[in-house]
């Protein structure tokens, strides 16, 4: 039993259900998804998924993913107007030894995805999807370890070996675990103090995977400018939630038009895309982690958002879903007793995506220290900055390939903020810039 029906259930009910396991699928939004892929936009309604027309990007660990689990629905993707982007294609002459031939991301809209992977998985026999169906509690056996039986919903009890908690950050697992006796799991929310602002255009002319996307470090926000898929394209603003003045510039469409067009080499990356619907914003964004207590009832799998939640500015999400289904499934394949089950997902969910969770508060804390004007406060976990590392990475080919698999979820937090060779090469390469630069102030003093 798999408990909603966003990127994350809808990845687990389809990979599952083709490693040969019978899935019932709730989601609590009745809404069919339109039979067109250019109806998605305007003509499926996601109360549930707040985000679901901001900007989207999936990094190449889920494509990587899909490429194993579900070659067809990347093919279905590309038949949609998604499209791969080769991370190394502008660099051809970099491309040699081990760890380059996966970087590779692809680009599309967040509803045209999960169109095309509800469509999967509608397709699958062994699937029952049941929409309009919500789940408020669980049904769970008396005894030392609580075992899940099944879940009650919005319609009555259902009857489950398995139920995995696929609602997102919003889950309301620990009301469920209370009321049924069992201990709630422990949750850690770090604000990130930031909000974004999306417009979206369209043009004709569709884009392809050689069309770049542009990321601009302002002193006081963030600007990205994303082409995806079928001609649409995203421009996006990060920006300290505190700040008022900025907020209200970026609320009204013009205004939003007037600032993006206001910094340098973003018009000519515009001028042919035609602004469609008004400015979307997204507030209240956090990190979340639960951390599940000694004893969750055996068989209550958390997965995704409702386990790990990062911030969706830095396009961790849906990459971290489909790893996460990936690893549930394969699991299952090795064994399906439902204690043994749910102690070995903790372990893996411990070990895999927690890092994810402290690297992006880390990252958080950076972006909202530079954007007040501050140095960001010291850690143990970061011995030189993001900002040092994006730097060296244009110059260092081989870091740019550490940095580009690191950002991409292929590579471990700790592999590339703990690998001393990657540490040498950022330090000294920030120690060449601080001296060039004395040099040069040096060259400009006046003589006496």
């Amino acid at each position: 039993m798999v408990a909603g029906g966003s990127i994350g259930g809808l990845a687990i009910a389809l990979f599952a259900a083709r490693a040969g396991h019978d899935v019932v699928l709730l989601e609590a939004d009745g809404h069919a998804a339109p039979a067109r892929v250019d109806e998605v936009w305007h003509g499926w309604k996601r109360r549930g998924v707040p985000q679901f027309r901001q900007l989207h990007g999936t990094q190449a660990l889920g494509r990587s993913i899909l490429a194993s689990r579900a070659p067809d629905v990347l093919d279905r993707l590309r038949s949609a107007g998604a499209h791969d982007v080769d991370l190394l294609a502008s660099q051809p002459g970099i491309r040699c030894g081990a760890g380059m031939d996966d970087l590779v991301q692809f680009r599309c809209r967040r509803p045209v995805f999960e169109w095309v992977l509800r469509a999967a998985v509608e397709a699958e026999s062994r699937v029952g999807l049941r929409r309009g169906v919500e789940v408020t509690g669980l049904l769970v056996t008396a005894g030392r370890r609580p075992r899940v039986t099944g879940v009650a919903t919005t319609v009555g009890e259902l009857s489950a070996d398995l139920v995995v908690d696929a609602t997102g950050r919003r889950s309301r697992v620990a009301e469920w675990c209370l009321r049924s006796g069992a201990a709630p799991p422990t949750t850690r929310t770090v604000d990130t103090r930031q909000v974004y602002f999306t417009q979206w255009s369209h043009r004709e002319t569709g884009f392809t995977g050689s069309d770049p996307m542009l990321r601009v470090e302002l002193p006081f926000a963030t600007l990205l400018v994303l082409p995806v898929d079928a001609g649409w394209l995203s421009a996006t603003f990060f920006a300290p939630a505190h700040d008022r003045g900025l907020r209200a510039r970026l609320h009204g469409t013009d205004e939003f038009l007037g600032a993006l067009r206001a910094v340098p080499s973003v018009p000519d990356r515009i001028e042919d895309a035609r602004p469609t619907g008004r400015v979307q914003f997204m507030g209240n964004l956090a990190n979340q982690l639960r951390r599940p207590s000694s004893r969750l009832p055996a068989g209550l799998l958390p997965v995704a958002d409702a386990a790990v939640c990062t911030n969706p500015t830095w396009g961790r999400g849906g990459a971290l879903a489909l790893a996460h289904a990936d690893a549930l499934v394969g699991l299952l394949d090795v064994d399906e007793e439902p204690a043994s089950l749910t102690a070995a997902l903790t372990a893996w969910t411990a070990e895999n995506l927690e890092p994810w969770f402290r690297d992006t508060v880390l990252l958080d804390a950076e972006t909202n220290a530079r954007w007040a004007g501050d140095r960001p406060a010291p850690s143990a976990e970061r011995p030189f900055s993001h900002a040092d590392a994006v730097r060296t990475a244009r110059t260092d080919p081989d870091l740019h390939v550490a940095y580009l698999r690191y950002r991409n979820l292929l590579d471990t937090p700790a592999a590339f903020w703990s690998n001393p060779e990657i540490v040498d090469r950022v330090r000294a390469s920030a120690v060449g810039r601080t001296t060039g630069l004395r040099r040069d102030a040096q060259a400009c003093e006046p003589g006496p």
